[in-house]
């Protein structure tokens, strides 16, 4: 069967401590991990974090575990495999802790993909120029049997001799935004977070996924159904309480 993971590091660049901002009375980090219990297809939902004051939030929840990490871990996917080397599940679904608003059949689709894939991750077409050109929001373009050829913060594939109106009416499904979420075969995490040093595409646009990309291993492309929201700025937590509220 498999699992969810949450990476949960406190500290945030863009938005500081923001799994820890509250909406309605409840923060980030527990929107997230109360969302992906609704996934019907994993075992349990785990939250991985560096920070004591998340931890707490998950005290005598029945439901979700939190689990203690190491601060030093460098990326969100080497924290989920530091919890995941020692459980048996073999699908491990990294979901990011700053993504509450996932539609939990999608993520149930990113489970159900790596009975073929090893590698599956979800993408949702993009219609809003600010978006696009946006380098908060990852994009990705994909070959014809949606495998990932490339992830980048800048905007792709670039318009040249056309603008993004035009771009979008003619080749919607080529004009992707990359929704945090992971779904790993365990041993391909385990090379991820063990075996394959950071690599040099991954350090200039600060995205691990590229790493697996750089070293030949396939990501499957999912579409998503809806669009999510991935709070990195003011602007994003500002959006998500109006949703919510």
């Amino acid at each position: 069967m498999a699992v969810i993971i949450i990476p949960a590091r406190k500290g945030s660049t863009r938005l500081k401590n923001k799994l820890l901002l509250e909406v309605k009375g409840k923060p980030i980090i527990r929107w997230t991990a109360e969302n992906c219990i609704k996934v019907k297809n994993v075992d349990k939902v785990i939250v991985a974090t560096d920070s004591t004051e998340i931890l707490s939030i998950f005290k005598n929840d029945r439901n979700i575990e939190a689990v203690l990490t190491p601060e030093e871990l460098n990326s969100g996917s080497d924290r989920v495999a530091y919890v995941a080397k020692e459980l048996n599940e073999e699908k491990i679904i990294n979901v990011q802790g700053d993504e509450p608003l996932l539609d939990p059949e999608d993520i149930e689709k990113v489970v159900d993909a790596l009975d073929v894939a090893d590698v599956t991750t979800l993408a949702f077409p993009l219609s809003d120029e600010k978006d696009y050109i946006n380098p908060n929001i990852v994009k990705v373009v994909t070959n014809k049997n949606s495998y990932a050829l490339y992830f980048s913060r800048s905007p792709i594939p670039f318009y040249r001799d056309i603008d993004f109106s035009e771009m979008v009416r003619k080749y919607k499904n080529a004009i992707l935004k990359h929704i945090g979420i992971y779904g790993y075969k365990k041993d391909v995490l385990m090379d991820f977070a063990y075996k394959l040093p950071p690599s040099p595409l991954e350090d200039i646009e600060k995205l691990e996924q590229l790493r697996l990309l750089y070293n030949g291993y396939r990501i499957k492309v999912l579409t998503a159904k809806k669009d999510t929201l991935g709070i990195d700025t003011k602007e994003d937590f500002e959006l998500f309480c109006k949703l919510i509220n």
